[in-house]
């Protein structure tokens, strides 16, 4: 049994040693930029819907979301979404998203819901959007 006890220990400090990356590793494979310095590549292709919601209470819980709309206005595809929480003040957006995404015959439409404590309070009105170009669509207000 003590020999066991003894061993334990060994081994975590042996399997520890093989874990840890040498320096030789470490400066072995460098680093690639593709985008500008602090930038995040893949964020460089993608664009943006900016704006601010106003009317959402504090402590709300918001989610907007980016949907391809067939016949009848009915969601078929979620394209991007977002989830904001309210401090009772205009809130500010920046959603991101694929402009490749985006089927030329289908219509794409921002739309939003308000929460709190679990329940539906508020609903941003479905708006349409023309283009997959990064845009800045102002205020929005929520409403009941």
């Amino acid at each position: 049994m003590p020999l066991r006890f003894a061993l334990f220990p060994a081994l975590l400090i042996l399997l520890a040693g093989c874990t840890t990356p040498t320096d030789e590793a470490i400066t072995a494979a460098p680093a690639t930029v593709t985008g500008p310095v602090g930038q995040d590549p893949q964020a460089a292709s993608l664009n943006a819907i900016s704006g601010s919601l106003l009317g959402v209470p504090a402590g709300a819980e918001v989610e907007l979301a980016l949907l391809q709309v067939g016949q009848g206005r009915r969601p078929e595809r979620l394209l991007a979404n977002l989830r904001l929480q309210g401090d009772g003040d205009e809130l500010p957006f920046l959603l991101q998203f694929n402009p490749d995404s985006f089927a030329a015959d289908r219509p794409v439409e921002l739309r939003g819901r308000v929460t709190q404590r679990g329940q539906l309070i508020l609903q941003l009105p479905p708006r349409s959007l023309a283009s997959s170009a990064s845009q800045s669509i102002g205020q929005l207000r929520v409403q009941p």
